[in-house]
């Protein structure tokens, strides 16, 4: 027998063993060495052409001279009002300060597909207040809920002031679909008015302003034979 047959009889026991060891295995067992293969790739950036943002699109658009700014929908009033007693005539003035709308923004990018994703910056244009991101990885979790209780929050640097312009970064490590950015509105105090509240002229209308951001930026894990475009 010829040596090259030789090697060959030799090789046809081991890759049959090695087949029916992995037919008995289960997909958890499977998984692990999945997991592992995925953490040896590396996180390059999940190109912009990937991410669409109806409301925004400047802000998912490669470009970090463009600006987008979160849509006010609320206002605050300050005002004296009569405030009456349980007893007798006279009521007492208070001054309060009430809030119409909402003073929460919202932002939403959505992923061509799901995709892993291990950080998201947040490219800021202004100050941020209260800046926090969540995830949903199909339109039913995104739509749970009249305020988007379906998301789920990311926990890394929740509600946090964002001064400067410097880049944000957040540890998301999970697969998503849709990514929602939060922040609260504010007040814009060199363009408040007074107006006469019938108790004193001291009222005063304060319009609230969004915050603004120049992009948003994913990275995740990418298969080395199918890293992103630029």
């Amino acid at each position: 027998m010829s040596k090259w047959m030789f090697s060959i009889l030799l090789f046809l026991p081991f890759g049959i063993m090695g087949c029916v060891g992995l037919q008995g295995k289960s997909g958890a067992e499977i998984l692990p060495s999945r997991l592992s293969w995925l953490q040896d790739t590396p996180i390059e950036e999940i190109a912009s052409s990937r991410l669409t943002c109806d409301t925004h699109p400047e802000i998912v658009d490669g470009n970090l001279e463009t600006v987008g700014t979160f849509e006010v929908q609320g206002a605050v009033e300050k005002k004296h009002v009569i405030v009456q007693r349980e007893t007798g005539f006279y009521g007492k003035n208070q001054y309060v300060t009430d809030l119409g709308g909402t003073i929460r923004g919202e932002i939403l990018v959505k992923l061509e597909e799901p995709m892993y994703v291990s950080i998201v910056e947040v490219y800021p244009a202004s100050r941020i207040s209260n800046l926090a991101l969540s995830t949903a990885l199909e339109d039913s979790e995104r739509h749970f809920g009249q305020s988007g209780t379906g998301f789920k929050p990311v926990h890394d640097k929740q509600y946090r002031d964002v001064e400067g312009t410097k880049p944000v970064k957040f540890e998301v490590g999970r697969e998503l679909l849709y990514l929602r950015v939060t922040a609260d509105t504010m007040a814009d105090r060199q363009n408040a008015t007074r107006f006469d509240d019938r108790v004193s002229d001291e009222g005063i209308d304060i319009p609230l302003k969004g915050a603004s951001i120049r992009e948003i930026k994913l990275y995740g894990r990418q298969p080395l034979y199918g890293k992103t475009e630029k």
